[in-house]
């Protein structure tokens, strides 16, 4: 008697099944830790942002950055108060913190340049508050010169930053020489009601490159860095100018 040597075609092929079904049921699970893990880390981000803000204020007399056109640029004066590591990084695309990893990557934006090469994934709120200027043709009213973080009302219910969009109409910002243009351009702020959320928001050739509420982070909204440090999602239809500048 010969003892009978590894398998046969038949058992193979149901091992192999076998196999193909367990992917099959763990792939949705592996998929959905994915997701919950990148949310944590964006928010995380934007919450040690948060902190670099308030630690930023307590260094200039309580203000903060809030137009991207003007001199002073959050994404620039924020880096040393990131931590250690960062205080001598002149180049702030070495920065991780400003990078979020739910930022779609594929596709192409404005000009054609690619989405990987996005630097700047965060729009933030260059509103003004105290005339939100609804009745002007732009539908709002900018504010460039920096804010006194302490006159900001109800700090927990404004958002200072949200998630950046992607589009072929969005500006991609690959190094600091783009990010003056596109920023004197007024194309890496929110100030207006065009800006917010729209059911066409995706639109080929759409002009409105501050959209936010993108789908991103659980699909149909984004997260939101607020004025009081605190990081969380708001769903897209919940995400209007009231939590921008305080008026809809």
């Amino acid at each position: 008697m010969h003892k009978r040597q590894g398998f046969t075609l038949i058992e193979l092929l149901v091992v192999i099944a076998i196999i193909a079904l367990l992917m099959a049921i763990l792939m949705p699970a592996l998929q959905r830790v994915k997701k919950q893990a990148r949310t944590v880390y964006c928010l995380n981000s934007l919450k040690q942002i948060g902190m670099a803000m308030t630690m930023y204020a307590d260094d200039n007399g309580g203000f903060i950055p809030r137009a991207m056109d003007h001199k002073v640029k959050w994404i620039l004066v924020f880096i040393p108060y990131l931590g250690n590591e960062y205080k001598h990084i002149e180049d702030y695309r070495e920065v991780k913190v400003f990078q979020c990893p739910s930022f779609p990557r594929n596709g192409v934006g404005r000009y054609g340049n690619e989405n990987k090469d996005q630097t700047v994934d965060y729009v933030v709120n260059a509103w003004n508050m105290k005339d939100p200027g609804f009745s002007t043709g732009d539908q709002g009213n900018q504010m460039d010169e920096p804010t006194k973080l302490s006159n900001v009302k109800s700090p927990a219910q404004r958002i200072y930053m949200a998630d950046n969009e992607a589009g072929d109409w969005r500006a991609v910002v690959r190094n600091r020489r783009e990010l003056h243009i596109e920023s004197g351009l007024n194309r890496l702020d929110v100030w207006s009601k065009t800006h917010m959320a729209a059911s066409e928001w995706t639109m080929k050739g759409s002009n409105l490159t501050r959209r936010v509420s993108a789908s991103r982070h659980r699909n149909k909204g984004c997260n939101n860095l607020f004025f009081d440090g605190r990081a969380d999602w708001l769903s897209k239809v919940d995400n209007t100018s009231r939590y921008w500048c305080g008026a809809e």
